[in-house]
């Protein structure tokens, strides 16, 4: 992947193990679950860049580093050109407040015993220095952006639907003008009828205040109204990148097509390719040799066992990681 003095976020090559077993003393060696596997990508300005794949895959072990929640076995995460895990001072705390998270249950993320005014200014009172008036003038600014009437402020989480609480989850995520809001399943602990709004919301306070979004999603529906671009990850690993229509369009990996074949409808007249996906998926502490989908692949061959499939690509942006195609 070539490198972009333009990126906001870079990974290369980065790994996280979890040891699991073998810690007392004369115990065998350990184990280690590989739950992210020399992963790379970047994040541009004002794009929305998605990892998609199914649950387990490494998603949210990925978000977790680059929100500075678990520390990388290897590799390298970079902001604006600076080590995440090696920032200190004054460094950090800009990358704290440009860096931001929306994660998937609003209810577990916001404090059940704060007013819905006190959560959202929780983050401008903590970082800078503005007046008693100034926050609450931040906050109802804040409010107003997601949606939320004003008078809401001196509500508790609890009185609000699933909807709201995520609308004022994301004004707290955004208290602070971040660059980049990590987004992790957004939206699918919420009725489908409220999905559409906050989606939407996002993408309006997106063209709005420039916000770059990482989104860690499993619904492709999802990622595709979303995203600028995605990666589709399969046990740690990304398989397939690239424009999110090219990929959705002319998927070139078999992981890919079996996705979109078992996810997204076909409209009236299309045939339905028939490729989806069969048994579980293997042990991320012994992943299979090789591309690590040639056990539930319908086009395997011997070489897909026995050699790990190099990146080639297929477009502009557009790689993958297949024998099929060399």
């Amino acid at each position: 992947m070539a490198e972009n003095s333009e990126d906001l976020l870079r990974l290369r090559d980065v790994r996280k193990f979890f040891p699991v077993g073998g810690r007392l003393p004369f115990s065998k060696a350990r184990e280690f679950v590989q739950a992210v596997d020399g992963v790379s990508f970047d994040v541009k300005p004002h794009e929305t860049f998605s990892l998609a794949g199914e649950s387990g895959c490494g998603k949210t072990t990925t978000a977790k580093m680059i929100l500075r929640l678990e520390r990388p076995t290897s590799g390298e995460i970079t902001f604006r050109g600076n080590d995440v895990h090696s920032l200190r001072g004054q460094l950090l705390r800009q990358y704290r407040a440009s860096v931001q998270a929306v994660f998937q249950d609003p209810w577990n993320s916001l404090n059940p015993r704060m007013r819905a005014g006190n959560i959202v200014a929780e983050p401008v009172v903590a970082n800078l220095k503005l007046s008693r008036k100034e926050v609450r003038e931040r906050v109802a600014e804040l409010l107003h952006a997601v949606g939320l009437e004003q008078s809401l402020a001196e509500s508790y989480p609890h009185e609000f639907s699933g909807g709201m609480r995520q609308r004022l989850a994301v004004a707290r995520a955004m208290a602070l003008h971040p660059s980049l809001i990590v987004l992790d399943e957004p939206v699918s602990a919420l009725d489908v009828s409220i999905r559409a709004q906050i989606m939407n919301l996002l993408k309006d306070l997106q063209e709005k205040y420039g916000i770059a979004y990482l989104l860690i999603a499993h619904n492709l529906a999802t990622v595709r109204y979303m995203s600028h671009r995605v990666a589709i990850m399969y046990l740690g690993e990304i398989v397939e990148s690239g424009p999110t229509e090219e990929i959705f369009t002319n998927p070139k990996h078999p992981y890919t097509k079996a996705l979109i074949s078992a996810a997204i409808p076909v409209r009236p007249g299309e045939e339905q390719e028939e490729n989806l996906l069969s048994d579980d998926v293997p042990s991320p502490i012994n992943p299979p040799s090789g591309c690590r989908f040639h056990t539930r692949c319908p086009l395997a061959f011997e070489r897909c066992s026995k050699e790990v499939p190099q990146y080639r690509e297929f477009g502009s942006e557009h790689i993958g990681a297949c024998h099929l195609y060399e």
